[in-house]
């Protein structure tokens, strides 16, 4: 089958935000209640970001919400962390809940901040679970070995690789391990991060993920796929030799933030096939379709 981008993308723009904003991306996405619900970045005129919700009931045509449904005020006692804006979420369901890990921006620098729903109007927020400076946080739907599961970014001064750590109640985080490097000489040579909640199948935990190389005059943003063990997370089975999905269109090439693909969400659906929510350029939300056994395939 391979990846195939729809013809129609990008399927959500700014001109389809019913209040001002300079741009909608990078969405979190999961089915709930027979519903793609897509939690999107929003980037006020201001120039920091909240979330807002899209729904659709085919996975193609999405309507936005009229409002904002996370902001950074509503942060409250954690608002110094999340000044800045809340941005790039990704939701994993166990459950019925959604656990929902974004980054939170502040003087402070990136973190991680956790909340949590159960219908996607009413969120419970827990604040922060990283310290400075982390991001590109996926929670594993499922424990493994007693504990839950997260992959992340710590962003030290001169790597820019993969972690993966451990935690008996999604508050406490712990037993950290390098997962995965950026590989010298590639497409990811200067950074690499999660771009997927992970996935269970017969093989392992399947997981998009986004590398970046850098040229003289900006950077180049893809996505390569990541293959884990089921019982040992932390082993890494297999990834994609090459990346799966490029800019290579006029709205991934041109934007706020010039020749970016970027995920942080896919849903996959009972036959195995899989929409990967992917935005072009920080600019609008697109759409890519492949399968299970097709990604499993490159991991290999």
């Amino acid at each position: 089958m391979g990846i195939t981008k729809y013809s129609k993308n990008p399927i959500i723009t700014k001109e389809n935000v019913q209040f001002k904003v300079n741009s909608i991306f990078n969405p979190g996405a999961v089915k709930y209640k027979d519903k793609y619900i897509l939690l999107c970045r929003v980037e006020m005129p201001i120039g920091r970001s909240s979330l807002v919700i899209a729904e659709s009931k085919d996975g193609f045509n999405f309507k936005v919400a009229s409002k904002p449904i996370l902001t950074p005020e509503d942060h409250k006692e954690h608002y110094e962390y999340v000044k800045w804006g809340i941005e790039d979420p990704r939701i994993t369901q166990i459950g019925n809940v959604f656990y929902i890990a974004y980054t939170g921006y502040s003087k402070y620098q990136p973190l991680i901040i956790l909340a949590k729903t159960e219908n996607f109007k009413d969120f419970k927020i827990h604040g922060p679970i990283s310290e400075p400076s982390n991001k590109d946080c996926a929670i594993f739907p499922e424990k493994i070995n007693g504990y839950y599961w997260r992959v992340d970014r710590p962003s030290a001064e001169n790597r820019r690789d993969i972690w993966i750590s451990q935690s008996p109640d999604l508050i406490h985080w712990g037993g950290y391990k390098a997962l995965q490097e950026p590989e010298q000489g590639s497409w990811e040579q200067d950074k690499i991060g999660s771009s997927s909640t992970p996935v269970k199948t017969k093989d392992g935990w399947l997981m998009l993920y986004h590398g970046v190389r850098s040229f003289g005059t900006g950077s180049v943003y893809k996505l390569g796929v990541v293959l884990l063990d089921l019982e040992k997370p932390w082993i890494l089975k297999g990834k994609s030799k090459e990346h799966i999905l490029s800019p290579d269109k006029d709205y991934e090439r041109v934007g706020d933030v010039n020749n970016v693909i970027f995920s942080n969400g896919w849903i996959v659906e009972e036959n195995g096939d899989i929409k990967i929510y992917y935005s072009g350029a920080d600019m609008n939300i697109c759409l890519a379709e492949t399968n299970i056994e097709y990604l499993l395939s490159l991991c290999k």
